[in-house]
């Protein structure tokens, strides 16, 4: 049998994936640097079905340390620990988004848009004494205001004047020649925010996908539409793909006439090692920068000059249009602590009820009464703790990662309740004392482990090469499989065809959903982001 390396296959594109995505990739860089400026205020520009929008919309599992007017700071006995109150400080902080803004010209993208964005149905709770819920959700203890817009890029909108920050993520390579030129001074100068994150597919990675001496033939793809290169994009919708110099070029002169900092680099480099040793030198599938507004010059001076640049590219465009304004409220609750001895007691409580002699900090914060109790701030729950002669606050010395931190019951004796038991049984003799759950004799089926083998592959045409095509998600797949009628799904006794024939009917043609597993992170740009 004759062995082909894919080095030797230089008349056919190369497989190149990424892990994670590459559009997740983008993602987790956009927000970590959310959670490390402590942004508050966003604005999507090019939000497609908003998929960015709906993980903004989560929200922060507790509010920020509160003022010591609530809660003094005191020293713990050791030494090595911090004084609390600082359970705030973990190394990656959570979000506490307030303000959120998403803009782009398809409707369809953003009727997907205004369902992520809409507040949560709220669940009933169905009382279940000694077992624990994990299903209640996390309360939002932060009001936040999402508002989806639809219009151009290029027509101002008051309301985006002084953003704290805005993102575009896979949208400026859509921008039609006479809309480009608005993209700069519109959102560095009108809009002005702190700051303003870009990503963009690189050209030089390109390369990657062939083999260096392939012929052109070998690259699939798009030829460039506008006839003014003979590159290939990733994208029959991409105007321009820019190369790593072309960026850093576009990047810096940009940052300079508008007064702002910038930070660039990319993100995205293939599993699979390229065999004639290019990964250095093409560096990452996507280009992005960070702007960093310099405050030494003028805002009203930027916004300005920003105005009258977009006056002078005289483009007509009609003014946006709120479709939904969506406003997620806080627990009435938030602010709003008892005492610690009613919070110390509720805690003891739980865990009596659920024979616990050790919980975690978070296991119980996520217990509704508690964190309710608290007004929203985790750190009256560990104070409460301290201060409790029933208790202990139990810091992990080895990590000392707050996530780690938990609760003794002081002379309670770890006892859980057996879920198997019948009515007025709560004995655990019928469980092994050595019995992990999944393991041995007691444990379930093996399911056939997923390769992931497909996953991010980008050398396909049919897609934006880069795992972003959302054209073709699960959706459609989902659809196909819940068709079933009385051919595919009847038995024996023609019962089942009957009935799910009738479900059949009763759904209809489900349209794939931004919140279904799939069409809400398949992507995050479309083929009609901005105009």
């Amino acid at each position: 049998m004759e062995i082909i390396h894919e080095s030797d296959n230089r008349d056919q594109e190369l497989r190149v994936t990424f892990y994670p995505d590459l559009f997740l990739q983008r993602r987790i860089w956009v927000l970590n640097i959310l959670r490390r400026e402590n942004i508050t205020r966003v604005l999507d520009v090019g939000c497609g079905e908003g998929q960015l929008l709906a993980v903004l919309c989560q929200p922060a599992p507790w509010l920020k340390a509160p003022p010591e007017s609530v809660l003094e700071a005191s020293q713990s006995p050791d030494e090595s620990q911090p004084p609390t109150p600082i359970y705030n400080d973990e190394d990656t902080p959570n979000l506490h988004i307030v303000e959120l803004h998403g803009l782009d010209v398809s409707s369809d993208d953003l009727a997907f848009a205004i369902e992520s964005t809409a507040p949560p149905k709220e669940e009933v709770e169905i009382p279940s004494p000694g077992y624990r819920s994990f299903s209640s959700g996390v309360q939002r203890w932060e009001e936040l205001v999402a508002k989806v817009w639809k219009g151009g890029l290029e027509r101002i909108n008051e309301e985006f004047v002084d953003i704290e920050c805005i993102v575009s993520m896979e949208v400026i390579e859509h921008l039609p020649p006479e809309i480009l030129p608005a993209f700069a001074p519109m959102l560095l100068g009108v809009y002005h925010p702190r700051i303003l994150l870009v990503t963009t597919p690189s050209y030089t990675f390109n390369a990657r996908f062939t083999a260096p001496d392939a012929p052109k033939s070998a690259r699939s793809g798009f030829p460039d539409p506008t006839g003014r290169t003979d590159r290939i994009f990733r994208h029959d919708d991409h105007k321009f793909e820019w190369t790593r110099e072309e960026f850093v070029a576009w990047c810096e002169e940009t940052a300079k006439e508008w007064g702002y900092a910038v930070e660039q680099t990319s993100i995205g480099h293939a599993q699979q090692e390229d065999a004639w040793g290019r990964d250095d030198e093409l560096q990452g599938a996507s280009s992005v920068a960070c702007f960093r507004r310099l405050e030494e010059f003028d805002n009203k001076a930027r916004e300005e000059k920003g105005r009258a640049t977009i006056k002078g590219l005289s483009l007509n465009s009609e003014p946006h249009e709120a479709l939904a304004v969506s406003r997620h409220l806080p627990n009435p609750a938030f602010m709003k602590p008892r005492s610690l001895q009613e919070i110390a007691a509720c805690v003891k409580w739980k865990m009596e009820e659920y024979r616990e002699a050790f919980m975690r900090v978070e296991e119980l914060w996520f217990e509704k009464e508690i964190s309710i109790l608290c007004g929203g701030w985790i750190e009256m729950l560990v104070r409460a703790v301290e201060e409790s002669p029933d208790l202990n606050l139990k810091r992990n010395q080895a990590t000392k990662k707050r996530s780690m931190w938990s609760i003794e019951l002081v002379g309670g004796a770890e006892s859980s309740i057996n879920p198997y038991a019948t009515d007025g049984d709560n004995s655990t003799d019928d469980i092994p004392s050595d019995w992990t759950p999944g393991e041995g004799p007691y444990g379930g089926w093996d399911e056939e482990e997923s390769t992931g083998a497909e996953e991010g592959d980008v050398s396909a045409d049919t897609s934006d090469a880069d795992g972003d095509d959302e054209s073709d998600g699960g959706g459609t797949r989902w659809r196909q499989g819940s068709a079933w009628n009385s051919s595919t799904a009847e038995t024996s006794d023609g019962h089942w065809g009957e009935d799910w024939g009738q479900l059949d009917n009763a759904w209809g043609d489900v349209p794939p959903s931004a919140l279904s597993s799939t069409a809400g992170w398949d992507g995050d740009e479309s083929d009609d982001t901005t105009s």
